[in-house]
């Protein structure tokens, strides 16, 4: 009899150390790499139509988008892959303010599984991470958004252009601020290098709200001779 000693070993490791739904805190399959048991899984929401055609924010009435009035955004357009609802927002929080690195690569296979049905993103074909300061990265260990574009660009046969942005100063956290605020926040944060200059690309960031700070990525990527340049985030807020 040939005994299956990986099977064993995974059984066994379940058993010792049981893996958790991060949103609901159920006991997970020992074999299952997902981080949300089937429950919460399902419960993961896609913006569904009608969106706005540039930023993606889900139309609530005939008058628009809110977040389109005004000024023309800098980024030629953005989709999100989920909806920020409570099973993303605790998965979130655990990847960026709880030390789980190991989240990035499920996150990652989930955005390029609703990448592959967002057909307008397809011209992008060179992935940036929208930076952090480089003292805000010490703090947390590592840059969220760089690990969901990595991880992005492996599972979809991606280029990864992990140092053509960079900031240039440290801004306020943005989630306490009004529109308005968020603008000024980030307004010049950002510089790309010279490798920009023709090319067409996909910034990638965990949370659009109002799309202040990957609009700034996307004005310095323009004003650096790029092309074009997208935004495809993890998570939107509704």
């Amino acid at each position: 009899m040939r005994l299956n000693l990986k099977g064993l070993g995974i059984r066994l490791l379940g058993v010792l150390l049981p893996r958790t739904c991060v949103h609901c805190a159920e006991d997970l399959p020992a074999a299952s790499e997902r981080p949300l048991c089937a429950d919460c899984l399902a419960a993961l929401e896609r913006p569904e139509p009608p969106l706005c055609g540039r930023c993606g924010l889900p139309l609530r009435s005939a008058e628009g988008c809110r977040s389109c009035r005004g000024p023309r955004p800098p980024f030629d357009l953005a989709r999100s892959a989920f909806l920020f609802n409570p099973p993303l927002r605790s998965l979130l929080h655990a990847f960026k303010y709880s030390g789980r690195r190991d989240l990035a690569r499920p996150l990652a296979l989930m955005m390029a599984s609703e990448l592959a049905l967002l057909p307008e993103l397809a011209p992008f074909r060179t992935l940036a991470p929208v930076p952090l300061h480089p003292s805000r990265e010490r703090r947390r260990g590592y840059n969220q958004s760089a690990l969901l574009a990595r991880g992005l660009a492996e599972a979809a046969g991606l280029s990864f252009a992990e140092d053509l942005l960079t900031r240039e100063r440290e801004t306020r956290p943005q989630v306490d601020l009004k529109r308005r605020e968020r603008l000024e926040n980030v307004r010049g944060a950002f510089r790309a290098g010279p490798g920009a200059a023709g090319g067409s690309f996909l910034l990638v960031d965990d949370v659009a709200t109002t799309l202040a700070t990957a609009g700034d990525a996307a004005r310095a990527l323009k004003e650096a001779g790029a092309a074009a340049a997208a935004v495809f985030t993890l998570a939107r807020e509704p």
